[in-house]
This record gives structure tokens, sequence and C-alpha cells, in this order.
């Protein structure tokens, strides 16, 4: 088992953080890793909620499926993902700090059989941290967007109300796209929002 995690400041209220990390639908945005979602159940955000997912890992196409095991808008989203061998749990807690939001990420993974112990397997681990970086890079500059556009005095986000699906993280190898790119890169695992879950 393998462990990611980082601590991050965004100049955005709480709301609008757990918003896109709760939308599944918004993934593709931020996830460098994500190509697109499929089929998106249950009320988004809401605990039990699920989802798929489409990764792009060592130039194949990888189907995770996700759900959400916990949730409190907007302080905590928790998801756990499962592919083909490999699976992730992801937590993520978000706390009001100086009129901003400090967010704190963990991700517990396994790498699928088939990765492991080979080239693709070496290089993933190095990887993986820079895309994991670059992905919450990129949720940062995104939410700080949408706090510009939302306006001073705005707790809500995009979807105010309780929350959305169920992010997630990808792991890609575009070195500096936002988001999805169509470079097919090294292995790399996924993973879905936030708190323990099970990942391709």
């Amino acid at each position: 088992m393998s462990h990611l995690g980082t601590t991050f400041r965004v100049a955005a209220p709480p709301e609008i953080v757990f918003d896109l990390i709760a939308d599944p639908s918004r993934g593709p945005e931020w996830q460098t890793m994500v190509s697109d979602m499929g089929e998106i159940s249950g009320r988004p955000g809401g605990v039990g909620s699920s989802y798929i997912g489409y990764y792009k890992v060592a130039g194949r196409r990888l189907e995770g499926r996700f759900i959400v095991t916990a949730a409190e808008r907007p302080n905590l989203h928790q998801a756990a993902g499962t592919t083909r061998g490999g699976w992730a749990r992801w937590t993520t807690m978000i706390e009001s700090v100086d009129g901003g939001s400090e967010v704190r990420v963990d991700l517990e993974y396994e790498l699928p059989g088939e990765m492991i112990g080979s080239l693709f397997g070496k290089l993933t681990g190095n990887r993986l941290e820079q895309e994991f970086q670059k992905t919450y890079d990129n949720l940062r500059k995104l939410a700080e967007a949408e706090a510009r556009r939302a306006g001073p005095g705005s707790g809500a986000g995009p979807s105010s109300g309780a929350g959305r699906g169920a992010g997630g993280l990808a792991i890609a190898d575009t070195p500096d796209t936002p988001s999805g790119s169509d470079d097919e890169g090294t292995a790399a695992p996924i993973v879905s929002g936030p708190v323990p879950a099970n990942v391709v």
C-alpha cells in the first residue's frame, strides 16, 4: 500500500472548494488524469452516491468505480474506488482559515497488479506524486476563480446546498496541462474524492 498527502491554502470559502471536489461532473476540469466521467448516481455529495470515471493510465483507458463513504459539507469529503486489481481510499478535510480555506488531503492506494514490477510501476511513484500535486494546484486555481466570480461575502460555491457528488484524483502524465491532456504518459493510479477509498 502507498500513501500520498498534501495540505494547501485556497483563497476561496470552504463551500466552493467542497462543491468542486464533491461534483464528479467537474472532475475533468481539475483532475489531470481524468478523461471523462460515466454514470453518476445519487445526490451529488451524499453518502452512498457513486460515479464512474475514466482515466488515462500508461496509454490505456481505465474505468474506476467510486462511492462517497463520508460527507459533511463543507468540511469533509471521503470516497473509495476500485478498478481491476487496484484500489484507493481518499480523505479531504476543509477548514475555514483567514477568509479562505485550508485543505488537507490524504490518499492511500494500491496499483493494479499488472503494473507492479513493470517499468511503468517503477516510474509511477514519482509521476503519481507530481500529478497529485498538479491536480490539487488545478483545484486551487479553479476554486479561486469561482470565488472571484461569486464575489465577496458569498459563502456558497457553484451549487450551494447539500454538497455534490464525489470528487477524485487522477494520476496523469501531463506536465503542464491543468486537466486531462491527450498525453498518454506513464502509469498512474486513479483516485476519487476525499477519505479512504479503493482506487483503480
